[in-house]
């Protein structure tokens, strides 16, 4: 499976289908191509701030693999106009006595708040909202948390776990990747200046 973002480079990933009795087996680090926020920014039909309302795993709708419907309150839009809720796919979770595991794709929790980089990935069956996915994987899906010591909001980013290649094969050194933890204002100020930079040609 080749997931969302990864066209300009070949993606070795991990997805495992595990019954329940194997659930403590470990999936392999995905290799994935590294974009930087610039290049995540350009590539996001949809930026927005939000908390996750509910998730849901279903059987995707080929049937093939299991995948998690993940509702996400908006807070604040930064990219794709305002709405009230998105609705995001992300491969992998449990149905039944089945789990599948897609190492470094986002995995959701029922109240948590993120920063999502999205594109579209189809309408939802029998309904009319769209469907998205996050760009990049887990560098489009930046983790938002309230620091008790400072007062602030941080966000930090989940790319952990996984190994990173830039446009000539090399790996990306871990001190290069993502933000983090940043001033959640000042990282969204960042955003809201790249993609004003893109509707002026310069991202594209």
């Amino acid at each position: 499976m080749r997931p969302p973002g990864s066209a300009r480079a070949l993606v070795v990933c991990a997805l495992l289908l595990l019954t329940a009795p194997a659930l403590a087996g470990r999936a392999e680090a995905a290799v994935l191509p590294w974009m930087d926020l610039e290049e995540i920014a350009g590539k996001a039909e949809v930026i927005a701030l939000g908390t996750v309302e509910s998730a849901e795993s279903v059987w995707s709708d080929d049937g093939r693999i299991i995948v998690t419907r993940v509702t996400v309150v908006v807070e604040r839009a930064l990219k794709g106009g305002p709405r009230a809720r998105i609705v995001v796919e992300t491969p992998g979770g449990r149905v039944g006595d089945q789990t599948m595991i897609a190492s470094s794709a986002p995995v959701f929790a029922k109240g948590e708040r993120a920063v999502l980089f999205l594109e579209a990935s189809g309408p939802l069956v029998g309904r009319a909202e769209r469907r998205f996915s996050v760009v990049g994987w887990n560098l489009g899906c930046l983790s938002v948390h309230h620091d008790p010591q400072s007062g602030r909001d941080l966000v930090d980013d989940r790319t952990g776990g996984a190994l990173y290649l830039d446009r000539q094969g090399r790996p990306i050194d871990p001190g290069r990747r993502g933000a983090g933890p940043a001033e959640l204002q000042d990282y969204l100020r960042r955003v809201e200046a790249l993609v004003e930079r893109g509707g002026k040609g310069g991202v594209r």
